[in-house]
């Protein structure tokens, strides 16, 4: 009887045999969980990271939405528009793959300049564009008026009008 009581702990009722499994099984859990919350970071960095190059090789690499010939669309920008509101236009007409990308292009190309020479103005008109473009290839055009097939309006005028 004095043989049993010495195997198990006082007051807990567990014997050493237990609580060294106990232990064991604690410490491989402990194990586990870093394992996994580890491979979590890791993916969520991965994903981070390859958002961030795709985003960047839009800003600064050759991107456009289709393959050749593409097909034109039509586009009026408004005299005055924000750069915002015409990113968002060419992202609806499916022109470019992201407005945000686009807009982060003209104010980069804009950074430096000095105050009302703007590399990339855009000028209002109605452009006709094709899905092949790439950001450059769209901004060259709606920098140049000429290239505009007809009349500017302003966004005033837009508004006024019936």
């Amino acid at each position: 009887m004095d043989n049993m009581n010495s195997s198990v702990h006082k007051g807990t009722g567990r014997s050493s045999g237990t609580r060294v499994l106990l232990r064991m099984s604690g410490g491989f859990l402990q194990v586990c969980l870093n394992i996994f919350i580890y491979a979590v970071i890791v993916f969520f960095v991965i994903k981070a990271v390859h958002y961030t190059y795709d985003f960047a090789y839009r800003i600064f690499g050759n991107v456009s939405m289709e393959e050749a010939p593409g097909h034109d669309v039509k586009i009026m920008i408004l005299k005055g528009e924000t750069t915002m509101n015409v990113a968002t236009k060419l992202e609806t007409n499916k022109l470019i793959p992201d407005k945000y990308s686009f807009f982060l292009k003209v104010q980069i190309g804009n950074f430096g300049t000095e105050e009302g020479s703007n590399k990339y103005e855009i000028m209002g008109g109605t452009y006709v564009l094709n899905t092949l473009m790439n950001y450059d290839q769209i901004l060259e055009i709606i920098t140049n008026n000429k290239r505009s097939i007809e009349e500017e309006i302003s966004v005033e005028e837009a508004e006024n009008t019936p």
